[in-house]
């Protein structure tokens, strides 16, 4: 049995209680009425430790796949194109930029050891539609050109072995060819640097006084 407490423990016990209702609770206190609070005990909270923020990866920068030469070729004819159609609207830093955009895209797509000189010899294959084949036979390299580009360049040269076909299907056969030996470029050939035939008279004279030495 628990030991009572004396009067003065008791109100010990509830100090900051008015002194009437510790008078009152005494009394039930004592007929076994009351019983004291028992000290509530505060459970221990666990000492929780902040866990530093995960560090973010770093980010990987996406490096672009490296272009296929077939479409460098695309994008060397579509520079080509836009020269030939819009060139009135590009001032001359703007033409030297895609020209020199264009030159880094043949050097990209043409064979390393592709030579060309004044003296080569070429075959022109042309089909019923735009679609042409322009071959140097001495360096056994096929271009892909069009009847617009070759008028413009080379309609006048003489130094070329034309032939026109009834339909494309030995155009192609022959480009196929070509490419399996890897001697074919889908694009137009540099004037004046991978195709040196003469364009105007004065080359043709220059030229025919070379083939006479």
């Amino acid at each position: 049995m628990t030991e009572k407490l004396t009067y003065n423990d008791f109100r010990s016990a509830h100090k900051g209680t008015p002194q009437k209702e510790i008078s009152k609770l005494w009394v039930d206190y004592k007929e076994g009425k009351y019983e004291l609070p028992s000290e509530e005990t505060v459970d221990e909270v666990p000492e929780t430790t902040e866990e530093e923020p995960a560090k973010p990866e770093p980010v990987k920068e996406e490096v672009a796949p490296e272009k296929s030469a077939m479409d460098k070729c695309k994008d060397y004819e579509k520079y080509r194109r836009q020269l030939h159609n819009f060139g009135v609207r590009y001032n001359e830093v703007e033409t030297k930029k895609i020209e020199d955009r264009m030159l880094e895209l043949a050097k990209e797509t043409i064979p390393s050891d592709y030579s060309c000189t004044p003296t080569d010899s070429w075959k022109l294959w042309l089909g019923p539609t735009q679609e042409c084949l322009l071959i140097n036979t001495t360096e056994l390299l096929a271009f892909k050109v069009d009847r617009s580009w070759w008028s413009k360049n080379y309609q006048n040269t003489i130094y070329v072995d034309r032939e026109l076909l009834k339909d494309n299907s030995l155009i192609e056969k022959t480009a196929q060819a070509f490419a399996l030996k890897k001697r074919y470029i889908p694009r137009t050939p540099v004037v004046g640097l991978e195709c040196k035939l003469p364009q105007g008279v004065k080359d043709i004279q220059v030229r025919g006084g070379q083939g006479m030495k």
